[in-house]
């Protein structure tokens, strides 16, 4: 379904982020507000004014904005000059994984190239499970990237931070603890002051010992997160100080490297919280993460929560 269909569909009204965002009519009268992109192939693309594109078919539109449209496409114009992202950490904002170090924390950095200083945007951390990796970089795994596929880049354009365990080797349960806890919230403080982040929407989610560590970390200074989803993992001991976060869990029954007992009980501690969301399924072993953020209802929850 095209997304900017929808929106005209439902007649949703876009407010003016950008004083030069145009006033689109759908054929059955609905207004929507965004800048012109392009024209091609049938296809009206679209910009809003919170940097966001989409295309909306052009035969959607009335008949006044599908000449404007057809116009605007055969009338070169100089592309808008969008506000280039500052601070110390703006040479990592490239559309690419970048690879740095800071606050005695080796990481990846991946920002979409299409963002705009002007914008604040959310920040997901992800941190890996175990592993004999201990390269920087090799931690960025496959679910890491459906953050930076394109459909998710354009829906819910974000930064997406990968810091890397000085202990990968370390049993489920302790990765990602006590000091080390305390250094990620420390780089996660410093890209906050040093890039377009928003402080509302900072996430944190998780894989087998990555899972433990999502409740370590997010334990460690609560109040910077809006929500964690822990994967095939948790951390027991720090329950008792999430009781009120927005929390996912996901775990398989037949997963035969981490019990799924452990993450029933934790959701058995959890079940006052009424921001606390527990799924297991039969099936899909310890291997379930990449079907969790797979499902786009999983990225969908998570951005559609903010402090």
């Amino acid at each position: 379904m095209i997304k900017g269909a929808l929106l005209l569909a439902s007649g949703l009204v876009l407010s003016a982020g950008s004083l030069s965002a145009r006033e689109w009519t759908s054929n059955d009268g609905k207004k929507l507000e965004a800048d012109f992109v392009s024209l091609a192939e049938g296809k009206v693309t679209m910009k809003r004014p919170n940097g966001q594109v989409f295309s909306v078919p052009l035969e959607r539109l009335s008949e006044s904005d599908q000449k404007w449209a057809e116009l605007a496409a055969s009338t070169p114009a100089p592309e808008a000059q969008a506000k280039p992202i500052e601070g110390p950490f703006a040479g990592l904002v490239t559309g690419e994984w970048e690879l740095s170090e800071a606050e005695e924390v080796k990481f990846a950095l991946y920002g979409p190239a299409s963002l705009s200083g002007d914008t604040k945007y959310p920040l997901v951390l992800a941190l890996h499970g175990k592993s004999g990796n201990s390269e920087n970089g090799k931690q960025v795994g496959s679910w890491m990237k459906t953050f930076t596929s394109s459909e998710n880049v354009a829906e819910r354009p974000c930064y997406v931070l990968a810091p890397m365990s000085e202990q990968p080797l370390a049993r489920e349960g302790m990765g990602w603890g006590n000091e080390e806890a305390a250094r990620v919230v420390k780089l996660i403080k410093s890209l906050v002051k040093g890039l377009n982040i928003d402080p509302d929407r900072i996430y944190i989610v998780g894989y087998s010992m990555g899972g433990a560590g999502t409740c370590n970390v997010m334990a460690a200074e609560s109040r910077l997160f809006a929500a964690a989803i822990p994967v095939a993992g948790v951390s027991s001991s720090v329950a008792k100080d999430l009781s009120r976060k927005p929390m996912w869990v996901f775990h398989a029954e037949d997963d035969k490297l981490v019990p799924v007992a452990a993450s029933r009980d934790f959701a058995e501690s959890m079940k006052r919280n009424k921001n606390f969301k527990y799924t297991e399924s039969a099936t899909g072993g310890h291997g379930i993460v990449g079907a969790v953020f797979k499902d786009v209802e999983t990225h969908k929850w998570l951005f559609s929560q903010s402090l």
